[in-house]
């Protein structure tokens, strides 16, 4: 008896959705960057004004700051896609098969 394989040829990611990827990832770079020197001219104008002492409250711990709650964020955002990213991997796997019986 013999087993014959049908064997699907793989193909690459087209290079036009490559350079789509690429303008899109530079366009929210530029985006990003505007906003970033848009937020430091607001921190230097708002700098003069008084802040008020928030009073503490006895017992409670001080809450971390914004950027370690941020890295904790896209840290855990960023497992979370590796795992779903393995996940679809996986399942087209299991669903493309090359061998026919």
């Amino acid at each position: 008896m013999v087993t014959t394989t049908k064997t699907t040829p793989t193909t690459e990611v087209p290079d036009v959705a490559r350079k789509i990827r690429e303008q899109m990832i530079s366009t929210v770079k530029q985006s990003q960057q505007l906003l970033l020197d848009a937020a430091e001219t607001w921190v230097k104008a708002v700098s003069v004004l008084p802040v008020a002492d928030l009073p503490t409250i006895p017992g409670m711990p001080a809450l971390p700051g914004a950027e370690a709650v941020t890295k904790f964020t896209f840290d855990f955002a960023t497992d979370l896609l590796k795992a779903q990213r393995e996940f679809a991997l996986q399942l087209a796997s299991v669903l493309v098969t090359d061998k026919v019986a």
